[in-house]
């Protein structure tokens, strides 16, 4: 799904004071100790107030894709340090991740940060009856972050009647190239079909018509160690 793949960034009605701040990279891999870090950095001359937001993503991918937020640093899920902070005019702040738990199949987060005017609960721009007294546009960016599996497995199948690839391992693998193969053609003469889609585990992949094939070449890249591989599947 478009929204999972690229991160975004969301306008929301709600300060005073326009942020303008570049984060970096927008899209994050825990190394194999469950460690990563980001960096945000001002565009400003003016101090700038950040707090964080935590949503775990659920199925991503798929139709039933949720995002539940979650607390940082309750214990499970992910540990951002510091949650909320001050950025001086034209200066950066490096924001880390830790794992709390190695998870058994990778984990997806997505974490926010926001430009707010103060860093204190209650807001001077608040008045007595809760309702702000200035409002104006303010920026959110959404940044994606993946904790990897603590036994890493790439395990693709056809499902029994040939119409799906099976995500049985415990990483995402983003297909790049499809090849249906009929029985006797060299794997140029195979019906190719370009790709771009990510299969998480426990996620299927609807292959095109599979009808008078003998096999599929599934060409993908492992987003661990950046490579490209390929595997051959044999029709049932």
């Amino acid at each position: 799904m478009k929204k999972f793949v690229f991160a975004f960034i969301l306008v929301l009605i709600q300060s005073s004071a326009y942020a303008n701040i570049t984060v970096y990279p927008m899209a994050l891999g825990l190394d194999s100790k469950g460690e990563g870090s980001v960096r945000l950095i001002s565009k400003t001359n003016d101090v700038q107030f950040v707090k964080t937001r935590l949503l775990k993503i659920t199925n991503p991918g798929t139709p039933e894709e949720k995002e539940i937020e979650m607390t940082s640093g309750s214990g499970e899920g992910l540990a951002i340090m510091p949650p909320k902070f001050a950025i001086p005019g034209g200066s950066s702040k490096l924001v880390r991740f830790v794992a709390m738990n190695t998870p058994e199949k990778e984990e997806i987060y997505r974490v926010m940060f926001e430009s707010v005017p103060s860093l204190d609960d209650a807001s001077s721009d608040n008045t007595g009856t809760g309702i702000k007294t200035d409002v104006s546009v303010n920026l959110v960016w959404g940044i994606l972050v993946t904790v990897p599996s603590a036994n890493p497995e790439i395990k693709i199948a056809l499902s029994s009647d040939n119409k799906n690839l099976i995500n049985n391992g415990t990483q995402r693998i983003k297909i790049i190239d499809i090849g249906l193969c009929q029985h006797g053609k060299k794997e140029s003469e195979c019906q190719w079909k370009k790709e771009n889609k990510n299969i998480y585990p426990d996620k299927s992949y609807d292959l095109p018509l599979t009808s008078n094939y003998e096999k599929v070449i599934v060409k993908y890249r492992n987003w661990m160690d950046k490579k490209e591989s390929s595997i051959e599947l044999k029709m049932n």
